[in-house]
C-alpha cells in the first residue's frame, strides 16, 4: 500500500466485514458440499471450484480489512463525511509490528506495577501515542493482563499517591487515556466471538483479576476506567451482569457503592459509573435490563433492595439507563424495547392493584421514566384505549397479585406477553388498563402531570382539526373517531383524578405546578418536534424536569394553544376518588368494544353497510378522494384474514393477533362505522343516563 490515507465509516465497515465473514463461510461450506457430491457421482465440479476460489479470496480479503478498522474504530481525524474518519494508509501493512510493540509497552507497565514504581509520563505517552491503532491496545492489554489492570488502577486511585496527590489533573489525564483505550480493546478483545461466549470469556477476564482466591473480582477497580471510553456492548453487558450476580464465591461489591478514600472517579459511587456507562448504550441498557429486571423492578421502590436514589448522581444514572432500555432502544431494537417496557406495564400494574402493595409509590424519579414511556409509546397508548378489540389485547387478562385464586393471572409470564403481539403492527399491543395504571402513577409528579397534558391536548387538537378538515358522503362515517377522541378525553380525565388522590403535596401546589410545566413543555415542543430523536434526559431525582422526550418527533403535536386542556381543582378535586368505573362485571358482556363489535357483524350480515366517499384537505390545500366499502374481505387478506369458510367474522377469541389487529382496521372503515353508528351511539347513550350503571 501507499503512504496516503482512507476516509473509512468505522461501524459500516464493521458490518462490512461481519457480512463478508458469514457470507464467504456460507459460499465455502456449500460450495464444498456440493463438490464433494457431484465428483462423488462424476459430474462436472469445475464450475464449484470457481466459487472456493472467490469464497477464498473473499477470506483473504478479511484481514486487511480488519486493519482498516482497528484503526479507524478510535480514531478522531475526520475525513470530511458524516462518520468517516481518515486512517493512515502505510499503517495498514504494519499489523506485526503494531502488536510486537503493544506488548513490549505492556512489559514496561508490567515492571513498574510488580515493583510498586508509579507509571512514568513517557510510558503513558507512548500508549497515547497509539491510541487509535486497536491491534497495539489489544497486545497492550491482553499482555499487562486483568490482574495488573485493576492493581494499576488501585494505584492510580490511591490518595496518598505521591505521583498525583498534588497533581490531580494528571491523574485524570492518566485515567482517560486508560478509559479510551480500554474502550476500544474491549471491541477487538473476542472479536468474532458470539454474544454468549464473549459473556463467557469477560467473565473468566474478571475471575482472572483476582489477587487470591478470598479476594476476587473487584469491580470497583474497573468502573473508573469507564467514563470517556467507548466500551463494547457485550463487554457492557457481562460486566453489569457481574456486578448483580447472586452466586459469586466472594463478596465482590463488598467496596462497591458510595466510594472509598480514591480521588476524582475513584471516590465516585461505583454504581452511578457502571449505570451511566450502560445507560450510553441504548443496546447494553436493553440487554442488561432483560437479564436483571429483577433487581432493577424493586429497585424502583423504597423497600430496595437498596436506595437505588442516593446519592442523586446515581439515581440520575439508573433512570437514564431504565429510559435507554425502554425508550432510546426503539430505534436500534424495537422488539426488545417493547420487551422491557411490558415488563415495567406489568408490574406497576401489579402494584398498583396489588393487596398488599397498592399504597407503597415508587421512589421520585419513576414518574418522568413513566412520563418518557408514553410519549414515545403514544400510538400504542391510543391503540390500547380506542381499538374496538382492546378488550382482547394482551394484559386484558392480568389480574392483581395478593389473591390466590388469580393464580398465574398475576405473574409475568413471556410466553403469554409473546403471544399477545401481532408481529404485522408495529409497537406494543397491551390492555387499556395497564397504560392507565401507568399514567396514574405518572401523573402524581407534577412535571410529569404537565407533560402527558401537553399531550393529551395535541392529541385533541389534532383530532378536532382532522375532523373539520375532512368530509365524509356518509352523515356518521366519520364517527369512530370522534368517539376515539371522546376516549382519550375520559382517559386523560378519569386518569389525573386518581393522580390528584394520591399526592404527597397539596391539590393547589399539584395543579399550579402541573400547569407550569405544561406551559413549559408547550413553549419548547416546537423546536424540540423538528428534531427529536433521542430519549428524555431524565434527571431520575423528585421533581426534575421530564422534556420532551422521544416520541415528539411524531405527528402528535400541532397546533399548541396554552389556554385550553389547562388542569383545574375541578378535574382533580382534593379527596375525589375516582367515579368511572366502567361496566360492572357480569355474565355477559356488556362492554363497548363487544356491543359495537356485534352491531358491525349484523351490518354486515344484513347488507347495511353502504359506501363512503371521504374527501380531507390538507395544509397545503390538496384534496385526497377516497371511497370507503365497508367490505371485510378487503382487510381479511393472509395471516390477517378474520372471515370463516363462509364469509362470516370469526369470534375475536379464536383470532390470531394478526387476524385481530386485521379486524381492528375493519371495524373503523368509515363506511362500517356510519351503518354501524346510529344504532351503537343510541345504545350507549342510554347507559349515560343517571343511575344507570349505578
Amino acid at each position: 500500500m501507499g503512504s496516503g490515507f482512507s476516509g473509512i465509516d468505522p461501524d459500516e465497515l464493521e458490518g462490512t466485514i461481519n457480512s463478508l465473514q458469514k457470507d464467504q463461510e456460507r459460499l465455502r461450506s456449500s460450495a464444498t458440499w456440493i463438490k464433494s457430491s457431484f465428483e462423488r457421482y462424476g459430474i462436472d465440479a469445475a464450475p464449484l471450484t470457481e466459487l472456493l476460489a472467490i469464497a477464498g479470496w473473499a477470506e483473504n480479503q478479511l484481514p486487511s480489512l480488519r486493519r482498516r478498522w482497528h484503526l479507524a474504530l478510535a480514531e478522531t481525524k475526520k475525513y470530511g463525511y458524516k462518520d468517516m474518519v481518515q486512517i493512515d494508509e502505510s499503517k495498514v501493512g504494519q499489523t506485526a509490528q503494531s502488536r510486537a510493540n503493544g506488548k513490549k509497552l505492556a512489559e514496561e507497565f508490567q515492571k513498574k506495577v510488580d515493583e510498586g514504581d508509579p507509571i512514568t509520563p513517557e510510558l503513558f505517552a507512548d500508549l497515547r501515542a497509539n491510541r487509535a491503532d486497536a491491534d497495539y491496545l489489544k497486545a497492550f492489554y491482553e499482555s499487562l493482563g486483568s490482574r495488573r489492570l485493576l492493581w494499576l488502577s488501585n494505584d492510580m486511585g490511591d490518595r496518598f499517591n505521591d505521583q498525583y496527590k498534588d497533581h490531580p489533573e494528571q491523574r485524570e489525564k492518566d485515567r482517560l487515556i486508560i478509559a479510551e483505550t480500554f474502550g476500544s480493546f474491549t471491541k477487538v478483545a473476542f472479536e468474532g466471538k458470539t454474544a454468549k461466549e464473549k459473556q463467557r470469556l469477560w467473565n473468566k477476564w474478571f475471575d482472572d483479576s483476582a489477587m487470591d482466591e478470598y479476594d476476587g473480582f473487584r469491580p470497583d477497580r474497573l468502573t473508573p476506567f469507564l467514563k470517556g471510553g467507548n466500551h463494547d456492548k457485550d463487554f457492557l453487558v457481562a460486566f453489569g451482569d457481574r456486578v448483580f450476580k447472586k452466586d459469586t464465591k466472594t463478596n465482590e461489591t463488598r467496596f462497591f457503592g458510595n466510594g472509598g478514600l480514591g480521588e476524582g472517579e475513584w471516590g465516585k459511587d461505583s454504581y452511578q459509573e457502571l449505570f451511566s456507562a450502560i445507560g450510553d448504550n441504548p443496546e447494553a441498557a436493553g440487554e442488561w435490563f432483560d437479564h436483571n429486571n429483577e433487581f432493577a423492578l424493586k429497585a424502583l421502590y423504597p423497600t430496595g433492595p437498596w436506595k437505588v436514589d442516593e446519592p442523586k448522581e446515581r439515581g440520575k444514572a439508573f433512570f437514564e439507563l431504565l429510559n435507554a432500555a425502554t425508550v432510546e432502544l426503539k430505534q436500534e431494537n424495537p422488539s426488545l424495547a417493547e420487551k422491557n417496557t411490558a415488563r415495567i406495564l406489568f408490574d406497576n400494574y401489579q402494584h398498583r392493584t396489588g393487596s398488599d402493595t397498592k399504597s407503597l409509590h415508587p421512589i421520585g424519579g419513576t414518574q418522568a421514566l413513566y412520563a418518557s414511556i408514553i410519549t414515545a409509546y403514544w400510538k400504542d397508548l391510543e391503540h390500547g384505549v380506542t381499538s374496538a378489540v382492546s378488550n382482547s389485547l394482551w394484559g386484558s387478562d392480568v389480574q392483581a397479585k395478593g389473591e390466590e385464586k388469580f393464580g398465574s393471572a398475576s405473574k409475568w409470564n413471556l410466553n403469554d406477553f409473546l403471544k399477545g403481539q401481532d408481529s404485522g403492527r408495529p409497537g406494543l399491543e397491551a390492555n387499556e388498563k395497564l397504560w392507565r395504571a401507568l399514567m396514574e402513577e405518572s401523573a402524581r409528579d407534577p412535571q410529569a402531570a404537565g407533560t402527558l397534558s401537553a399531550l393529551f391536548q395535541a392529541h385533541n387538537e389534532k383530532a378536532i382539526d382532522q375532523s373539520y378538515a375532512t368530509r365524509e358522503s356518509g352523515e356518521y362515517a366519520g364517527s369512530y373517531a370522534s368517539m376515539q377522541r371522546g376516549m382519550m378525553q375520559e382517559f386523560y380525565q378519569t386518569t389525573m383524578k386518581v393522580a390528584s388522590t394520591e399526592l404527597e403535596t397539596s391539590i393547589d401546589k399539584w395543579v399550579e405546578d402541573t400547569n407550569n410545566a405544561r406551559a413549559a413543555v408547550i413553549d419548547t415542543a416546537a423546536s424540540v418536534a423538528a428534531g427529536a430523536a433521542g430519549g428524555a434526559g431524565l434527571a431520575g431525582v423528585k421533581g426534575a424536569a421530564v422534556g420532551v422526550a422521544y416520541g415528539l418527533g411524531q405527528d402528535v403535536f400541532t397546533g399548541w394553544i396554552k389556554e385550553l386542556v389547562k388542569v383545574d381543582a375541578n378535574d382533580a378535586p382534593k379527596g375525589l376518588k375516582e367515579q368511572f368505573e366502567g361496566v360492572k362485571k357480569a355474565t355477559a358482556d356488556f362492554s363497548w368494544q363487544n356491543d359495537y363489535q356485534t352491531n358491525a357483524s349484523a351490518a354486515w350480515e344484513h347488507g347495511r353497510i353502504e359506501n363512503v366517499t371521504v374527501v380531507t384537505h390538507d395544509d397545503n390545500d390538496e384534496t385526497r378522494t377516497a371511497v370507503y366499502t365497508g367490505d371485510p374481505r378487503a382487510y381479511a387478506k393472509g395471516a390477517g384474514n378474520f372471515l370463516d369458510k363462509d364469509g362470516q367474522v370469526l369470534n375475536v377469541s379464536e383470532m390470531t393477533n394478526a387476524q385481530r389487529t386485521a379486524y381492528s382496521n375493519w371495524l373503523q372503515d368509515p363506511a362500517v362505522v356510519n351503518a354501524v353508528w346510529p344504532e351503537f351511539s343510541t345504545g350507549r347513550d342510554g347507559r349515560d343516563y343517571p343511575g344507570q350503571d349505578q
